[in-house]
């Protein structure tokens, strides 16, 4: 396989924009068990429960039942849940999108005075503090060594944490998710796979801002075998397909804390649910970036709205996508890839009108997407470098390129597939 396979608003203001909703709300007496807590399961829960980035559980009826105005509101006006690709370019398995019946349903309900209604019996067996859904309890949780004290310096802080597997044997892995143990600070993560063993006393290093690091003659085995940014959940993959973790490896975190004024500590988690056999499908990985940018040097002038644009070698074989993930700072405005068979068919890929660096998301095709042998890969992305950005965290604007930090941006566009 080539190298490259390796290597604005307020909530308030969609209300304003948004068209109230149209349809004729349902008829009946709903209740909280029979109607809303099913929409919520599906949609909200996994956000919304402890430990995870949701401000507030929405798991019990008291949880939302002294929210339900708000939830009403933002709902309606399509602010929760997140969802920033476009249904009408490309659909995703994993999409969190209320359908009109939905949002009809949560309204009249609230307007009917919020009624809590029986508690069927299968939800009795549902823990008050667990979600839920159906997802199951980890087969391996692998954490950090030690905690990482970030020092309260108002400097960005980019290490490398080292976990010892100490496997067996092989493993396959049908279901990752990433547990950054300070979500407030984690900026984003980057896992690899060490198979020599020799980083091992880089655990806990400080690494530059856009260098690579490890010791001379390591060859790491995946440079990005899973990644976790703000937003992201946890990705399971469809039956008879996992990505492969090999004994004794070592799992490498390049992580990036935001700077803070205030002392505070991290100490993250790598949780794995694993495939009863080996897949008949590997899960592979691999990223188009910066150096694929057609109209470079990638620089991104001060008071200006610019647009770049990247294009992929000819795939040599016939890939099966699983999922894309695409990856801006806080300048990022809008983000669009697909790509061109060797016929000239269009395969639309992603599409974001209104990109958001907190709500970052592993959209996952409906099935395999197949890219034909000799197809290209095509993306392009706007970025708002001026003072009217509310995003732009210089004020006032200044020149930036490429780089990690914040303060920096990037334009990375991950794909998984399978050969």
């Amino acid at each position: 396989m080539p190298a490259f396979l390796f290597g604005y608003c307020h909530p308030l203001y969609f209300l304003l924009l948004c068209c109230p909703l149209l349809a004729q709300k349902p008829s009946g007496d709903l209740n909280f068990y029979a109607h809303i807590q099913p929409i919520l399961v599906k949609n909200c829960a996994g956000c919304h429960r402890p430990g995870e980035i949701g401000p507030f559980p929405l798991l019990t009826y008291q949880d939302v039942e002294k929210r339900a105005t708000f939830i009403k509101e933002v709902t309606q006006a399509r602010y929760m849940p997140p969802w920033h690709a476009d249904p009408a370019f490309q659909t995703y398995q994993n999409q969190r999108i209320l359908s009109d019946a939905d949002l009809q349903t949560l309204a009249a309900w609230v307007d009917q005075g919020k009624k809590e209604g029986k508690m069927p019996k299968k939800s009795k067996k549902i823990p008050p503090n667990e979600v839920p859904t159906t997802l199951p309890e980890p087969d391996l949780v692998y954490e950090m060594q030690r905690d990482f004290e970030i020092p309260g310096d108002n400097s960005e802080q980019f290490r490398v944490f080292v976990i010892p597997t100490n496997l067996p044997e092989d493993v396959y892995v049908r279901g990752a998710a990433f547990m950054p143990g300070n979500r407030k600070l984690a900026h984003h993560a980057r896992v690899m796979v060490d198979t020599t063993n020799r980083l091992r006393a880089d655990d806990g290093i400080q690494v530059g801002a856009t260098s690579e690091f490890g010791r001379t003659g390591v060859q790491l085995h995946d440079e990005f075998w899973m990644g976790w940014v703000p937003g992201n959940t946890p990705v399971f993959y469809a039956e008879g397909m996992a990505k492969r973790l090999p004994k004794n490896a070592d799992l490498v975190i390049n992580m990036h804390y935001s700077p803070t004024p205030v002392p505070a500590s991290d100490r993250s988690k790598i949780r794995l649910y694993l495939a009863k056999k080996p897949p008949e499908k590997l899960v592979k990985t691999f990223v188009l970036g910066e150096n694929w940018v057609t109209n470079q040097p990638f620089f991104i002038p001060a008071d200006t709205l610019i647009r770049f644009y990247m294009r992929s070698p000819l795939v040599p074989a016939d890939l099966h996508l699983i999922s894309v993930l695409p990856h801006m700072h806080k300048l990022g405005k809008t983000f669009k890839s697909y790509a061109i068979t060797p016929s000239g068919d269009l395969i639309p890929l992603i599409k974001i009108d209104r990109w958001d660096f907190n709500w970052q998301t592993t959209y996952q095709f409906n099935g395999s997407l197949t890219l034909p042998k000799g197809s290209v890969i095509y993306a392009e992305a706007t970025y708002d470098n001026r003072a009217i950005n509310p995003e732009n965290p210089h004020f006032p604007p200044i020149d930036v390129s490429y780089g990690w930090g914040t303060d920096n941006e990037m334009m990375n566009l991950i794909f998984e597939y399978t050969d």
